[in-house]
């Protein structure tokens, strides 16, 4: 997918605009209530697949900066393949629940960072001064409140992803004063061959890190029809960065919801040499890896640290603050 010109990226957000609206109407009116008969586990298996999650160890809470790299085996209409969800957000790609004018599915690469503070799912009843606030975003990227999970900030582009092919996302944390800190979050272009900001955000500093993560698919569509089709994605290499090193996640915990269909797996990809999650469809459940269950990866398989370019970014991120501090105290000694 090209971005080089301003018409393109027009008919972009139009399209991904007109996408989310569409799914948005279509939802039940008690999506957001955690606690009516819409989730309950008898519902959750009429309507949909089972959440996979991969759960990413050892944890490491106060790390900085995470790589991912997640390779789609199988996609369907209304799937997320979180790269990492982290404990103050997301990141990954999903297909859209249509197609555009060319009839090709809807592709995209989504960044999602919550609330500093738990307010419900009401995205307008959150405290001006407690919302997520957007910094910056990248170019055709489209940038939105979000609820019904909780409330916080969503950005979403076209990314036409392809299965087979390596997807990598960056998330980058940052203080930002006493009271704040700032979450970014990239995905590499593999058009241009280049790491491109979907969005930055400013929250207040409840924690500091980037907390536990994971990876997990999901099944939005919910229409019935949707549990009858596969998803599959193999998760691996992760870094995590602490500041001073990168740290590789050697052991993955295998999760699910309470979803109570059992045509989920996880097994080992001799490809990737990594863990790949599937739901929906014909899948088998395996006896090697049940859910709950944790697997070391030994001898782990060779990877190649985050090169140059992702430390100019992380360094990029700092100067960032440092110059805006410096200002700050330059301005406050006048």
């Amino acid at each position: 997918m090209e971005f080089g010109t301003v018409e393109m990226m027009r008919r972009d957000v139009r399209i991904i605009v007109s996408a989310l609206c569409a799914w948005v109407a279509g939802l039940p009116v008690v999506h957001g209530d955690r606690n009516s008969d819409y989730w309950s586990p008898e519902s959750m298996a009429a309507r949909q697949c089972t959440s996979v999650h991969l759960v990413y160890l050892p944890n490491l809470p106060g790390h900085t900066a995470a790589y991912q790299e997640v390779v789609v085996e199988k996609s369907a209409p209304g799937t997320y393949f979180a790269c990492n969800n982290f404990t103050d957000g997301y990141i990954g790609v999903q297909e859209l629940g249509r197609k555009d004018e060319k009839g090709q599915p809807i592709r995209v690469a989504i960044f999602s960072v919550w609330d500093a503070k738990e307010t419900g799912d009401n995205p307008h009843a959150a405290p001006e001064e407690e919302r997520a606030k957007l910094v910056s975003h990248g170019e055709g990227v489209v940038v939105e409140r979000f609820g019904g999970e909780g409330t916080g900030g969503k950005s979403m582009r076209r990314f036409d992803w392809r299965e087979g092919e390596v997807i990598r996302t960056l998330v980058v944390e940052r203080k930002d004063g006493e009271d704040f800190r700032r979450i970014a979050g990239y995905i590499f272009n593999p058009t241009v061959a280049k790491w491109e900001l979907l969005s930055c955000w400013r929250i207040q500093a409840v924690r500091q890190g980037l907390g536990n993560s994971c990876g997990f698919v999901e099944d939005f569509m919910r229409n019935v029809e949707s549990k009858s089709n596969e998803r599959r994605a193999t998760f691996g290499p992760v870094f995590r960065w602490d500041g001073s090193a990168w740290h590789q996640a050697t052991q993955f915990r295998f999760t699910r919801d309470a979803n109570p269909n059992n045509n989920i797996n996880c097994r080992l990809n001799p490809h990737r040499g990594y863990f790949s999650l599937a739901t929906g469809g014909d899948i088998v459940p395996g006896e090697d890896f049940p859910p709950f269950d944790v697997r070391t990866l030994d001898p782990l398989p060779h990877a190649t640290e985050p090169g140059e370019e992702v430390m100019r970014i992380i360094r990029d991120e700092q100067a960032e603050l440092t110059h805006a501090a410096q200002c700050t105290d330059a301005k406050d000694n006048h």
